[in-house]
């Protein structure tokens, strides 16, 4: 689309009108110099009575700076453009050397191949110069390769319980495992890729993940390595200075890290940059994070180190997180290409997925995020994430919803099984689904007793809409199984053991944030489950610009529909990437939550029966994985809140540059709440705010069990001061996918006998340019 074209379609906002609503100390002195730490942190009032403590972070108000005596690698026989083997040998000897005497072990100016480099305590390593570059070597004995291999992935009895990529660190350039006082630092590069004879970049450190093993004691094979930096049950950690480039699935992953200041440093990566997994006292500032496809800067609460260790006490601030091309921002150019996985260029910063062992007390302050998606807060896994401060920030081109806080029932958490079976999938056992999550009953592995039980659903209905959809659903006659070894054998219910209770997410206070260019599909999302709601958020001095230019319609009739952009990102080969240009239908995102929101009137047509909308009714999916595409296209352009208590909202703009069907505000499920000095742009003639009230609900994870009796949920003490527009919608249907029963016996879904077809089919819809803009669809 042309400037011009954007510019036209961006300033049609003018036959909306405005609702205003006005109403009443780091442990590592002895190697690197002594840091000074910062004063108490204090608390943040939320305005409520919510009293959320601030982080300190490491306490490590000055970064210390190395320390000799001083190693240098080339004199143990490292040489730049040298073979990797003699290199790897020579850099992991002069660590050697350095720990027995304490000091820092120096990369000067050249290009240095290798492969896993062993950190050690007490010994720092220093790039002297922006032209020491610590280069990712080629696995493998073939011709043109550097004729070694990255160590293997380490047995980890823990591995099922979280994705692959933490559930080891061996396989890494650099790792540290139970390593206290180390340093990184200067101006240096680590480079995971090189750029080949053609002039283009070859990645080296790989972006996926190893097979995992099939047997929880195995290791993995030697072979290539998909991290930069790995550290694990580290202590007293300073990272400063130094860049990364193409750092594989992780540029930096930490768990079980204390006392950990990041500084300075810039992370130019093809996924993450930054996960901090199950670790406490750590700060990051001063830095940039650029990861197009991944997160940028990621709180994660994983199970991988065989206890619940939560992460705990960590300090954002004075960052920047992106989505440019990978390697562009390292280099000034800052291209934008490539336009990233499903909805766009990721960048954002997160808390989650990885939510099995909790988070408490995060500060995020004074950071930008640009071309990039939101803010996220992402519990799934039955713990609790609490005490979350998000202030003085600015958000641009923002690829989808700005501010995202979910609370789901994946329930990644352990639990002991039946049997000594060491199996990654044990056969017959307490659980149908995830069976990596169970674990043997040997005492070694420890005793996780079930506390509760879940359903296994039969996902394997498709069903398709004409004029272009298909999405695949729980089996309509057939919506559950039964686990034979179950506590309940013939109870749908107790299909699955669950080794923790839901997860809870409360104490959230975000402020001083201004929202420009933000994707018009995913409004502001916070969405607890049934009887489990988020509580305590408070949203005060933020502003909000969507682009806007979508239809109620829209949130209807959840269009799947993809088109292929052709691309040449920095310094990389042609591509051909699947832009989503409306709802998210991709891989395993099909589900309940993309069906058509209608419902079935046996009345309508003359008594024959119709299908009418009811774009209000949206399903739970409690159980996907955590993204503001989950619930499709929402009905509220602005904000979407469901299942949450303690709302509030101070000094909030809503707006848009193209004018949305959809009202501001859809509150579903919302108690105890208030909305002062709010302001919201709105159509002509649409309600500001729509209250739902819905009388087909259960409670969370029971949702297509049939025959258990629905109840009802409302919105009750929300405060909107006069001169508001209210909408009050009652939901009389259960949600789309819902199986019939003797509750409700009308179809819930499409099919043959009860078709359904867009009116416009895909192939000749118009797609909304606000969507993605500067795309040609």
């Amino acid at each position: 689309m042309s400037s011009a074209r954007r510019d036209e379609v961006m300033s049609r906002g003018r036959h909306s009108r405005w609702c205003f609503v006005i109403c009443a100390t780091l442990a590592i002195s002895t190697l690197f110099g002594r840091a000074s730490s910062s004063a108490a942190a204090g608390e943040y009032d939320n305005g409520s009575g919510v009293h959320i403590p601030l982080a300190t972070g490491s306490n490590a108000r000055v970064t210390p700076v190395a320390k000799g005596p001083f190693f240098d690698i080339t004199k143990f026989g490292a040489i730049s453009n040298g073979p990797a083997l003699a290199n790897q040998a020579a850099i992991n000897n002069a660590i050697a050397t350095a720990a027995r005497a304490g000091g820092t072990v120096v990369i000067p100016a050249g290009v240095f191949k290798t492969y896993t480099v062993h950190l050690a305590s007490n010994v720092g390593l220093h790039f002297a110069s922006k032209k020491s570059i610590l280069r990712a070597a080629v696995p493998g004995t073939g011709a043109g390769e550097d004729g070694g291999f990255y160590d293997a992935p380490e047995p980890n009895p823990y591995v099922g319980l979280q994705d692959e990529g933490h559930s080891h660190w061996a396989n890494s350039l650099i790792v540290g495992d139970h390593v206290k006082h180390i340093m990184i630092s200067g101006p240096g590069l680590i480079d995971g890729s090189y750029i080949g004879p053609r002039g283009k970049t070859i990645n080296v450190l790989t972006s996926s993940d190893a097979a995992e093993v099939p047997v929880r004691t195995a290791a993995g094979k030697p072979g290539g390595a998909n991290k930069a930096i790995a550290l694990k049950n580290a202590e007293d950690v300073v990272f400063r200075d130094f860049r990364i480039k193409y750092g594989g699935h992780f540029g930096i992953l930490g768990t079980g890290v204390r006392n950990w200041t990041i500084d300075g440093i810039l992370v130019d990566s093809n996924r993450d940059g930054v996960d901090i997994d199950a670790s406490q006292n750590v700060t990051v500032r001063n830095s940039t994070f650029n990861t197009v496809n991944d997160d940028a800067l990621v709180i994660k609460a994983s199970f991988a180190l065989g206890k619940y260790v939560p992460t705990r006490n960590v300090l954002i601030e004075n960052c920047t997180v992106s989505g440019y091309d990978t390697g562009s921002v390292l280099d000034g150019t800052y291209s934008a290409h490539q336009f990233g996985p499903d909805d766009g260029p990721t960048g954002r910063i997160k808390l989650g997925t990885e939510s099995t062992t909790g988070f408490d007390t995060v500060t995020v302050r004074h950071v930008t995020f640009d071309r990039s998606r939101g803010l996220a807060l992402e519990s799934v896994d039955g713990a609790a994430l609490k005490n979350v401060v998000f202030t003085d920030a600015t958000m641009t081109h923002v690829t989808s919803a700005p501010i995202f806080i979910v609370l789901g029932d994946r329930g990644r958490n352990p639990v002991t099984g039946n049997s000594a079976d060491e199996s990654l999938l044990p056969a017959s056992t307490v659980r149908l689904d995830d069976r990596a999550w169970v674990l043997p009953n040997i005492p070694a592995y420890g005793t996780y007793p079930a506390v509760r039980y879940i359903p296994s659903y039969n996902r394997d209905q498709t069903v398709s809409i004409g004029g272009g959809s298909n999405i695949v659903v729980v089996n309509q006659a057939a919506p559950t199984q039964l686990n034979p070894v179950s506590v309940r054998p013939g109870d749908p219910r107790y299909a699955n053991a669950v080794g923790a209770p839901f997860a809870t997410l409360e104490n959230v206070a975000i402020s001083h944030v201004k929202i420009s260019d933000s994707d018009p599909r995913y409004p502001i999302i916070i969405a607890g489950l049934v009887n489990h709601p988020v509580r305590n958020v408070s949203i005060n001095n933020v502003s909000v610009e969507f682009r806007g230019g979508l239809k109620m319609q829209d949130a209807v009739e959840q269009r799947q529909i993809n088109k292929p952009q052709h691309y040449t990102a920095y310094q990389a080969e042609p591509a051909t990437d699947s832009v989503i240009w409306m709802a998210n239908g991709s891989s395993a995102d099909h589900n309940e939550a993309l069906l058509p929101r209608i419902s079935w009137d046996p009345k309508a047509n003359g008594g024959t029966g119709a299908w009418v909308d009811d774009p209000y009714n949206v399903p739970e999916a409690p159980r996907e994985y955590p993204e503001p595409s989950m619930f499709g296209i929402l009905p509220a352009y602005g904000l979407y809140a469901r299942h949450v208590q303690g709302l509030k909202m101070r000094n909030v703009k809503l707006s848009y540059g193209v004018e949305d069907e959809r009202p501001p505000v859809v509150l579903d499920d919302v108690h105890d709440s208030s909305f002062i000095a709010f302001a919201a742009m709105a159509k002509s003639g649409t309600p500001e705010f729509v209250m739902v009230a819905n009388t087909r609900k259960r409670e969370a994870e029971s949702e297509f069990i049939p025959d258990l009796a629905y109840h009802m949920t409302t919105v009750s003490n929300v405060f909107t001061p006069p001169g508001i527009t209210k909408q009050a919608v009652t939901i009389l249907r259960p949600a789309p996918g819902t199986p019939p029963d003797r509750f409700y016996s009308y179809p819930t879904v499409p099919s043959a006998t009860h078709s359904y077809a867009y009116a416009i089919p895909n192939a000749s819809y118009p797609l909304p340019l606000t969507i993605h803009p500067g795309l040609n669809p």
